[in-house]
């Protein structure tokens, strides 16, 4: 069937109305786009500046409750005795082993106020740290081996000797053996003919924190975590409405730049 030239003709008036019609209505709708730009991107501010606001003071507020278990822990350090070894706490701790026995005496050493600085490589000549101490105006540095009462058997002199190695390699003051267990009268005088310090089961107790002390003092660490990590998201939170914001007053710069040349044209 062959199409007439005035069919073609009707074809293309209609075909060029709808085009027409299209071109009009994408004008009007990007004229009315460009129109609510400039209040759009305003209230966008207006938005990003309020928020950015609730997370600055969110911030400082967990910062505040940074600074306030920080206290806590500091004053608890100075009152440790108040928080006396009871017998269930002696015997748990008689049975502690491995890493738990290490971690708690690690942890206490901390909670002394003593800085405690990991070794290099685990278990160098059987050392678990170093400690470091003030002693008057001296600094000194301490070697510590933990030692559960399952592992006591293998406290020989050529275990010891290994011991004195890693104290000398490590340019530490002084050895320390901690047990919770009992060391037989034998290794008792070969530890003090060679000058090293050595903490059994009851020194544990005279002189170490005691377990319920370790639980407030983790309880308070472990909320001070917390906190730190809410402050930091808070404050992610601020730099990303500065960038957003920023984004936000560069558009708006350009709209108002483009709204005042279509002015003048017009004009």
């Amino acid at each position: 069937m062959q199409i007439s030239i005035i069919d073609f003709i009707l074809v293309s008036v209609i075909a060029l109305i709808v085009m027409l019609y299209a071109y009009y209505r994408y004008r009007e709708e990007k004229h009315k786009e460009e129109k609510l730009l400039i209040p759009k991107l305003e209230s966008y501010k207006e938005k990003f500046l309020e928020e950015k606001e609730n997370f600055i003071k969110r911030s400082q507020e967990l910062k505040d409750k940074m600074e306030e278990v920080k206290k806590e822990i500091e004053n608890l350090k100075n009152k440790y005795q108040e928080y006396p070894w009871t017998e269930s706490q002696i015997k748990y701790l008689k049975t502690m082993k491995g890493s738990e026995f290490e971690y708690y005496l690690t942890t206490a050493f901390q909670m002394l106020g003593f800085i405690t600085i990991d070794l290099p490589f685990y278990k160098d000549h059987n050392l678990d740290l170093i400690i470091k101490y003030e002693d008057g105006n001296k600094t000194e540095y301490m070697a510590v081996d933990f030692l559960d009462y399952t592992e006591i058997k293998k406290l020989n002199e050529k275990y010891i000797e290994d011991l004195l190695q890693g104290k000398e390699k490590y340019k530490c003051n002084k050895l320390l053996i901690i047990t919770n267990g009992n060391l037989d009268d034998k290794i008792k005088k070969f530890l003090i003919e060679r000058d090293i310090n050595f903490f059994e089961i009851d020194q544990i107790v005279r002189f170490i924190p005691s377990i319920n002390f370790f639980y407030r003092y983790e309880e308070l660490k472990g909320s001070f975590h917390n906190y730190e990590i809410l402050h930091k998201e808070a404050f992610d939170e601020v730099l990303r409405r500065e960038h957003w914001l920023s984004e936000v007053e560069e558009q708006l710069i350009k709209a108002l730049e483009k709204k005042n040349e279509s002015t003048y044209n017009r004009g």
